[in-house]
């Protein structure tokens, strides 16, 4: 008998995976590895159906109601099913010897299961399947008539924070698995988020760049974590170490500190396994993409039990598919160690480097409220000096030890290092009069939208609709920063489960802190304009001035301590709470800057938030594999959330975010199916704006509120049958703010001072009580599907789709449709800068070329359908052009 195994522990289980060969009876059974993480390939004899562990149809109703108290830990195969014929007075059968599972291990398992759901646990991920026999007998065994694929479904998440399965956790929880990732040929953390309901892309911001992102209508950017621990670094994340991408949608300031108001994004990054193996792709494409990425995995036998080394390597280069003189070039590195993955006490040492050096691109300006009508491929930037340097590097270590089936403690460390230095054009053209000083004179108003002010340096340039675009020029605004942002930061947490009166509780204490520091400098250009039409991006960068900017210090401190408790009433009935206290102590100074635009002085200023967060939910199990609940959740948002406290917030307390959440999730086909869906409402209150008469200044006014419900769905099948889909519905608006439409509100103030009667009047004053939240389209939905074809091959289709959005929460710009003088200003109009909707849609086809190499082909954006992907209020970024991929897919 010939037996060639190897397997490896995950937070959540053993994944198994390898070859290995039965031979009994003549007959010969084997099983190996599909290149999809989370699948296995199960080849045997003709007579018996494939199935996944547990799957077995033919489970009677008295069988599946059969209910025992488990308790058995973790451990060899055989000794768990020893436990597991004690617990229940069945009698477990193999179909093969016992020398044949002799390395198989299990996770165990603890709390009160039927039968047949405790098995399916048990042998979760083996590629083992078990079937009900006559009288107390239970056969194990592997089946198969043809080489079929069989998927483990996604059932859990490897976040600390999470006690209970996907089905039992009371909040929405999208997953996105690897194998989504490589049938849509994914290679960035935002391709990934399409295909989460509910969430929206946006551009960058002047003091920030990378990953920028909305969740149910609030702003995420500060709100993403690798591995249960916060990525607050401004970078754009590429995709090649990623396991999966969890998305926890609704207020989780209890699992994770500040922030959160719409949810977080975790990237779950490749762990160490203990077979070997090595695969390599290569994808080529249309748009000048060259990239190559290698995932090497070797057991350490001589370090120990379980012991191994992974390493993932990614290098690309890519122009972007419809525009001019952008281009993409990234190197990514992420060796990781770990040790003793069959013994209770683990170690792992991770280390993720991510280089950068883009040409980068900031879109087209706005002519208006909408876009400016120019050729979709138009560049502003400067080919030779605009750049994107980012280099972030990310060391983790972490121990964990289990104390028996019942309790396991972990400790993480990580220190990471955010770099950057970027000079990016911003273009702008402004349709707006830049009135400072308005001229009220016990008569008509008056105004004028001049763009022979351009060269002005008081007052910019202000073009009347009806201008020809041959005579627009476009401001090559520079967004500039040098920094480096940096965090040490430990978490200690404690997941036990036991029972108290008979009553099953699993428990989760959280203790964290540590220091967060930036410091960005940024520096001011003048003078630097193109024409709207033909720009030319290989201009001299020769600004008429430069000012330089300030450097700010700032110091975070912050440390959180987390308790939740989830409580099995009864089988049907789970009741779970949770409480957290986070103390957030930030220090920011720096020196005074005549010479900065606008001129600074000096400031030393704190802010210390104190602040508790809380959790309720319940959940009701009609049946073992759906669920119902409401969950109730707090979080809060201090001014110094992203790193940056000055003297016009330092006074402001944090915003206060409170949400309600009724849903339901149900499994299908064994757990290969999950839907999900919700209604929700999230309000922000004591709500941070900028005030509309002076950028640099914050105000705290208004209230948010975003109504919605969302829908999702997650399959894994036979027949490379697999999907995605979701559909998010969001109503959110600013409510009782006093935020004013430009440039009335100046007028506004002159008039007040004259006692005017026209004072608080339209349009002298608008008060947007009800408008729309910024980057929240009202529908949107995303699909993907892939299904076996023929002759080998299987084909994949999907697409998004995004309604309309505004650009800025209720800010209204005048639109001028003259250069002449205006003495009547209320009969100029007031429009939204918004955004059209957009659909989207995309091809697969793969098949494998021998047993070792596969080739893919990926049709992006098949239409040529332009698009804003990524909106801002002062520019906005087009989505990419049809495009091809082509990918040779090599493991061995």
């Amino acid at each position: 008998m010939t037996q060639k195994f190897q397997q490896r522990k995950t937070r959540r289980g053993w994944e198994t995976a390898g070859r290995w060969a039965f031979k009994s009876a003549g007959a010969v059974l084997a099983t190996g590895m599909a290149v999809s993480a989370g699948a296995q390939t199960l080849v045997a004899s003709n007579d018996q159906p494939a199935i996944a562990a547990g799957s077995d149809p033919a489970i009677s109703p008295a069988e599946a109601s059969a209910k025992h108290v488990f308790k058995i830990p973790a451990g060899p195969l055989s000794k768990v099913l020893d436990a597991y014929q004690e617990a229940t007075g069945l009698h477990v059968q193999l179909k093969f010897t016992a020398e044949d599972i002799a390395d198989f291990q299990s996770a165990g398992l603890q709390g009160s299961f039927t039968d047949a759901a405790a098995l399916h646990l048990l042998l979760d991920k083996t590629g083992l399947s078990f079937s009900f026999g006559d009288g107390n007998v239970v056969e194990i065994a592997v089946r198969n008539s043809e080489s079929v694929e069989v998927n483990a479904p996604v059932t859990s998440v490897a976040m600390q924070q999470f006690t209970e399965s996907l089905l039992d956790t009371a909040q929405t929880v999208n997953v996105v698995p690897q194998y989504i990732m490589q049938e849509q040929g994914a290679t960035e953390l935002r391709d990934t988020l399409r295909n989460v309901p509910g969430i929206s892309l946006a551009a960058g911001e002047g003091g920030s760049q990378g990953d920028t992102l909305t969740i149910r209508g609030f702003n995420a950017r500060n709100d993403i974590f690798l591995d249960g621990i916060r990525d607050f670094g401004s970078y754009y994340r590429d995709s090649f170490d990623f396991e999966s991408v969890e998305v926890l949608e609704g207020p989780a300031s209890v699992e994770f500190g500040r922030g959160s108001t719409g949810g977080v994004v975790n990237q779950e990054s490749k762990q160490p396994d203990l077979r070997p193996f090595a695969h390599a792709t290569l994808q080529l494409g249309t748009n000048q993409m060259r990239r190559g990425t290698a995932d090497i995995n070797h057991p350490l036998h001589g370090l120990g039990d379980g012991s191994a080394f992974r390493l993932n390597v990614a290098a690309s280069q890519n122009m972007f598919a419809g525009r001019q003189i952008s281009e993409v070039r990234r190197f990514g590195l992420a060796p990781s160690f770990e040790f003793g993955m069959n013994t209770p006490t683990r170690y792992t040492v991770q280390y993720l480097h991510e280089s950068e050096n883009t040409t980068p691109d900031y879109g087209l300006p706005y002519f208006g409220p909408a876009v400016v009508p120019v050729d979709h491929s138009t560049y502003y930037g400067f080919a030779s000096e605009n750049y994107l340097k980012t280099n972030p590097d990310i060391v983790t270590g972490k121990v964990e030890h289990d104390f028996g089936s019942h309790m396991t403690v972990r400790n993480i460390l990580r220190w990471a290092n955010y770099p950057r230095d970027v000079r990016i054009t911003e273009p702008q053209i402004n349709t707006t009069a830049a009135l400072t000083n308005p001229t009220v004179i016990n008569g008509p108003l008056s105004a004028k939208c001049d763009p022979t002010l351009v060269n002005s340096a008081t007052v910019s340039a202000c073009y009347p609709l009806n201008t020809p675009l041959s005579q627009v020029q476009v401001l090559r605004n520079q967004l500039t920063s040098r920094s480096t942002e940096d965090m040490l930061w430990d978490q200690a947490s404690l997941t036990a489960h036991f029972a108290v009166l008979n009553v099953p509780n699993d428990v989760l204490i959280i203790v964290e802190g540590g220091r967060e520091r930036s410091d960005p400098d940024r520096n001011s250009y003048k003078g630097l304009f193109a024409p709207a039409i033909n720009p030319n991006p290989y201009d001299a960068f020769a600004p008429t001035q430069v000012y330089p900017g300030v450097r700010t210090y700032v110091n975070t401190q912050s440390y959180g301590i987390g308790f939740l408790d989830t409580v099995k009433l009864r089988e049907w009935l789970l009741v779970s709470g949770g409480v957290r206290f986070d103390y957030f102590n930030t220090l920011s100074y720096a020196a005074a800057n005549p010479l900065a635009i606008p001129a600074t002085t000096a400031f030393n200023v704190s802010r210390l938030d104190k602040q508790p967060t809380y959790r309720a939910a319940i959940t009701v199990k009609p049946k073992p594999q759906g669920s119902f609940y409401f969950d109730y959740g707090t979080s809060f948002n201090p001014s110094a959330e992203s790193l940056s406290l000055s003297a016009n917030n330092a006074a402001f307390a944090p915003e206060e975010n409170t949400t309600y959440e009724l849903g339901g999730k149900w499994e299908f086909l064994h757990g290969r199916l999950n839907l999900n869906g919700s209604v929700f409402q999230t309000e922000k209150d004591n709500a941070h704006e900028t005030d509309p008469t002076n950028s640099n200044n914050t105000k705290v006014v208004g209230t948010y509120l975003v109504k919605g419900t969302q829908f999702g769905m997650l399959g894994h099948l036979p027949h490379d049958f697999d999907l995605i889909l979701g559909y998010a519905y969001l109503d959110g608006y600013l409510k009782n703010s006093v935020l004013n439409a430009s440039p009335f509100n100046a007028i506004n103030n002159a008039l007040k001072a004259l006692n005017d009667p026209r004072a608080g009047t339209a349009p002298f004053f608008i008060s947007p009580n009800g408008y729309p939240i910024a980057n929240v389209p009202r529908n949107s939905g995303n699909f993907w599907i892939t299904h076996r074809l023929f002759k080998g091959f299987v084909g994949g289709f999907g697409g998004n789709y995004v309604s309309a959005r505004r650009a800025s929460s209720g800010a209204l710009i005048a639109v001028y449709n003259t250069s002449a003088p205006i003495t009547n200003l209320s009969t100029v109009p007031l429009v939204p800068k918004a955004i059209p909707g957009y659909e989207v849609f995309n091809l697969m086809l793969k098949k494998s070329i021998s047993r070792n190499l596969d080739f893919q082909v990926n049709v992006n954006n098949i239409a040529n359908k332009f698009y804003i992907d990524q909106p801002h209020p002062n520019h906005l970024v087009p989505g990419e052009g049809v495009n091809a991929q082509f990918g040779f897919n090599y493991k061995f």
